[in-house]
């Protein structure tokens, strides 16, 4: 458990030294056209996201380990052939890579820590997300001193972060059991069990809205700062540090006085106040006027 939590640290300290100053990248050195980077940091974003379902259904069958450490040696490869000479066809494969890397880890680690911390799971979580934000609080502020010099060396540390994170958990990491207890199923058995439950859907679509907001701190929200490094560090800095701070006597609040059934939805009704307020004050240019369409768009990641 310890270290799967320092794993997200690690995760999280690599991806987000270069991710958050990605879209300055390919729209300054690499010259790409803004809604053409917007496109490629997309497609990161579906191969991940859109591929949770298989990562997780292949961690069920092989193990969570091995998807763990495949993930994170796969974006290992992923970062440091961002950092190789620019061109379109190496940053589509790269940028495809690191999403399905995160497909690959992402469902596997959480799997790992629910299975293992039982009825402790709401607490386990909770400081698993300490460690999540405090990588994101790291990363940045590596990241911009990193980029100071050129953004290729971001790209190399990270890559060698993961690779320590792909050995470490290759030797240190305990295997776990593949597939819940009980007489073995086939793919589409579990799928169609998951289809089935109403209940799960609808919980799955409110946590897809929870995403495309979530989002915004690292694609929209650089472009409300001018892309310059030092805000956008700030920003990143700024969200990680209230969670970081808040987390643990948050949740035990909440578990102590609303219970899981209160606080998820009561927590909820916030965010797309902020999103829109945040939107449409990045639409607007400081003397007023409007800026083009593709510029109020999310153009780049954070990223889970």
């Amino acid at each position: 458990m310890r270290l799967l939590c320092v794993n997200q640290f690690g995760i999280n300290l690599g991806f987000y030294m270069l991710m958050p100053y990605l879209l300055a990248y390919l729209t300054g050195d690499v010259g790409m056209a803004v809604g053409a980077a917007g496109f490629l940091l997309g497609v990161r974003n579906l191969c991940q996201q859109g591929l949770f379902l298989v990562g997780g259904t292949i961690a069920d069958r092989l193990g969570h380990k091995p998807m763990i450490v495949a993930g994170c040696a796969l974006r290992t490869a992923a970062f440091a052939a961002l950092a190789l000479p620019a061109n379109v066809p190496v940053l589509v494969a790269a940028m495809a890579a690191t999403g399905v890397a995160g497909a690959l880890f992402n469902p596997a680690v959480r799997g790992y820590i629910a299975a293992r911390a039982g009825a402790d799971r709401v607490e386990a979580f909770a400081l698993f997300n300490v460690f999540y934000q405090a990588g994101l609080f790291a990363g940045p502020i590596v990241g911009v001193a990193l980029t100071a010099f050129d953004f290729r060396y971001a790209c190399l540390t990270a890559a060698g972060v993961f690779a320590v994170l792909t050995v470490a958990q290759a030797r240190r990491l305990p295997a776990q059991d593949a597939g819940p207890a009980g007489p073995p199923t086939t793919v589409w058995a579990d799928w169609r069990a998951v289809a089935a439950n109403r209940r799960f859907l609808a919980f799955s679509l409110a946590m897809a809205a929870s995403y495309v907001l979530g989002f915004q701190v690292y694609l929209a929200l650089p472009w409300l700062v001018g892309g310059a490094p030092l805000a956008v560090t700030g920003l990143f800095a700024a969200s990680a540090l209230v969670t970081i701070l808040g987390q643990a006597r948050t949740t035990a609040w909440c578990r102590r006085r609303l219970g899981h059934r209160r606080a998820m939805p009561s927590a909820s009704p916030s965010w797309p106040r902020r999103s829109c307020r945040r939107s449409l004050s990045s639409t607007r240019d400081s003397d007023g006027g409007r800026r083009p369409r593709c510029c109020a768009r999310p153009c780049s990641r954070p990223g889970r």
